[in-house]
């Protein structure tokens, strides 16, 4: 049989875009979605959220609120964004290549080794002069952001921190590597004829939409380990397994702070690291980011359907 054309004519410059309006009218539905759970969760007032969801006795409602809004303002996006540039988008984002064993062990090593790399970066970010305003506003961010951290930092049983890993950790990284390598990504790819540069691109808007300017070299760090995780595997849930097990040692130690008794702001600090450590952490990403890339292309070739003759034509409908 024929094998049938899955893919669109979509151009790959206007379905970015188009992706980017879908992420920002979802990010605004699912705003109101949130606030809507978050009333009927609660009982308070709509005008009282923002000091509401800092208060360790609503940080469930925090989560399930986290929940719907990365559901409905990043992953239906991304997964319009795959509709716009196949038949099967699902498949184009990345779902249909499955993983191995030694895939699975060389993601956990090279977030484990870059680990340094991206704690350094953190340090270095933190170095870098800036002006005394945008300093004062940049601290304002980040201290709104280490209260929403305590708020969710209390983890006060195991089911909660079970939860809390599925909420906060699986699902938000399935969700923005679907968006940001499944999509955006690829879409650049094709747009710029350049995987590296569109990596670099892509790790950026990951970086910036954050929003944590002590963050974005750290995040830009972590976006381009997972940008060639997927890039090299074309697989979505190996570089979802990378991200997970990052949200998840963050989790971790949430829970940790919190049966200690401290706050989870505690993080920040504990996660910076000296620059120099950068070096070394740098060379043994490289090293196991090229067995990584032997074994996906390995793989890869080896899921190649037969060909039939000299027509190319492949004998898998």
């Amino acid at each position: 049989m024929f094998e049938i054309n899955e893919n669109r004519d979509t151009s790959p410059v206007a379905a970015f875009f188009l992706v980017l309006i879908f992420v920002f009218v979802g990010l605004v539905i699912g705003g109101l979605i949130s606030i809507g759970i978050w009333v009927g969760m609660t009982g308070r007032p709509v005008l009282q959220i923002e000091k509401d969801i800092l208060n360790p006795l609503y940080s469930n409602a925090s989560r399930i609120v986290q929940f719907v809004g990365t559901l409905v303002g990043i992953f239906i996006p991304a997964i319009a964004g795959g509709m716009l540039m196949s038949r099967k988008p699902f498949k184009w984002l990345g779902y249909k290549e499955g993983f191995n064993a030694k895939q699975i062990l060389l993601v956990a090593g090279i977030l484990v080794v870059s680990t340094p790399l991206v704690g350094s970066l953190s340090e270095l970010n933190q170095l870098i002069p800036i002006p005394n305003s945008w300093e004062i506003y940049f601290k304002e961010k980040e201290a709104m952001y280490n209260a929403q951290m305590e708020g969710l930092g209390i983890i006060r049983s195991a089911g909660e921190y079970i939860l809390s890993l599925i909420v906060l950790a699986f699902l938000p990284a399935l969700f923005e590597e679907t968006l940001f390598r499944g999509s955006l990504q690829q879409k650049l790819i094709r747009w710029f004829k350049n995987p590296a540069a569109a990596i670099i691109v892509t790790s950026i808007i990951f970086s910036v939409f954050h929003m944590s300017y002590y963050g974005l070299l750290p995040r830009f760090a972590l976006g381009l380990v997972l940008g060639y995780l997927f890039y090299f595997s074309q697989s979505i849930w190996l570089s979802a397994a990378a991200h997970f097990l990052n949200n998840a040692m963050v989790v971790t130690f949430m829970y940790y702070l919190s049966l200690h008794g401290k706050p989870a702001k505690d993080i920040t600090e504990d996660t910076i690291m000296p620059i120099w450590w950068a070096v070394p952490s740098l060379i043994l990403v490289i090293v196991l980011m090229k067995e990584y890339k032997k074994i996906s292309a390995k793989r890869l070739i080896e899921k190649i359907p037969p060909m039939d003759g000299p027509t190319g034509i492949s004998t898998l409908a």
